[in-house]
This record gives structure tokens, C-alpha cells and sequence, in this order.
């Protein structure tokens, strides 16, 4: 049984403890058109459908029936990884393109002495440092991650790394919503 788009909608919103009102600050849409697209009486358009996928983190793919797929699976030696220029990471998705998959894991290589600046966002995070060292700092409180560590927090709560090694590091991270 598939969900209607209202309870695809509110699910969501309730998966990340949202308000009707948070999801209205941040879609520009009133509270009673959110209630009512909600229960399935309001059809809404594209730039409203647009509007609530930014405030849930999700694609427009998210709203769109029969899109989902059982599985994802992304084969070993499969090259995927992503290099943004702005930070010395190199990423790869470790599940590809998951259409309403929520969760989104990732390789990501941190590469000798980077710092990050503390950010915040929708959703939760887990890492895994599989090889060197990461700092991760979580509100006021500071963990040095080696090899075999795990850490997960609240995304909403100001978060930052730090590779204090001479050696990259490297994670495996776990979030919601989906960044790529």
C-alpha cells in the first residue's frame, strides 16, 4: 500500500520532530495550508511541493509514487567519489542515488590538519573513523576518534571536525537528511 503525498508529508515531518510551524518558517507556506495538504484536502503545486522538500530535506523525488526502490546497492571498485574544492575532502555515497531513502552513508577521506566550522542542520549523524584521527566537536563537548571510534549527535546541535593528524582520515558517516 502506498502512502498518499498528505501522509508522505506529515511523515516525514514527524521522522524529524518538526512542527507544522517550523516546516511553515522554513517553506514560506501558512500553518492551515501545511494541516491541510496533511490530510490529503489541498492539492498543492510545484513551488509548494518544492518549498516543503527544502524544509524536510528531501529531493522532489521524495513526493513522486513508485519512484522507491527495494535496494540500493553500489558495487566494490566502483568509482563515485566526489571532490569539492572548497574543502579537502574527497566523498564517495556508499548507496547511490536512493530516491526516498532517507539515510545517506558516505566514504569520506579528511584529508591532514583540516578544521571545519561549526554547522548546523536538520537531521542526525553517525561516523565511524576506520583509519586515523578525527576531533569532533559537539556543542561545548570535544572527542578525539581513532580507529574503531563511533560518535552520533543531533545535527541541530553546532557540530565541527578537525584532523589533527599528519595522516588523512578516514570515515564512514551515516545522516539525515541526504547531502548529495
Amino acid at each position: 500500500m502506498r502512502l498518499q503525498l498528505g501522509s508522505r508529508i506529515r511523515a516525514r515531518r514527524r521522522q524529524l520532530s518538526l512542527t507544522l510551524k517550523t516546516v511553515s518558517e522554513h517553506s514560506g507556506l501558512s500553518v492551515p495550508y501545511l494541516s491541510q495538504l496533511e490530510r490529503n484536502q489541498a492539492n498543492p503545486t510545484v513551488t509548494s511541493l518544492a518549498g516543503i522538500a527544502r524544509a524536510l530535506g528531501v529531493s522532489l523525488n521524495f513526493f513522486i509514487p513508485g519512484q522507491e526502490r527495494s535496494a540500493v546497492v553500489v558495487r566494490a571498485g566502483e568509482d563515485g567519489y566526489l571532490s569539492v574544492r572548497e574543502i579537502p575532502f574527497r566523498i564517495k555515497s556508499l548507496a547511490g542515488r536512493g530516491g526516498s531513502l532517507q539515510m545517506e552513508p558516505l566514504l569520506i577521506h579528511v584529508e591532514p590538519h583540516f578544521s571545519s566550522p561549526p554547522s548546523t542542520h536538520l537531521g542526525e549523524e553517525f561516523l565511524y573513523v576506520l583509519s586515523g584521527e578525527l576531533r569532533l566537536r559537539v556543542g561545548e563537548e570535544c572527542y578525539l576518534l581513532g580507529a574503531g571510534d563511533s560518535a552520533q549527535h543531533a545535527s541541530t546541535t553546532p557540530h565541527a571536525w578537525e584532523n589533527p593528524g599528519a595522516a588523512e582520515a578516514l570515515i564512514l558517516w551515516v545522516g539525515t537528511p541526504k547531502l548529495l
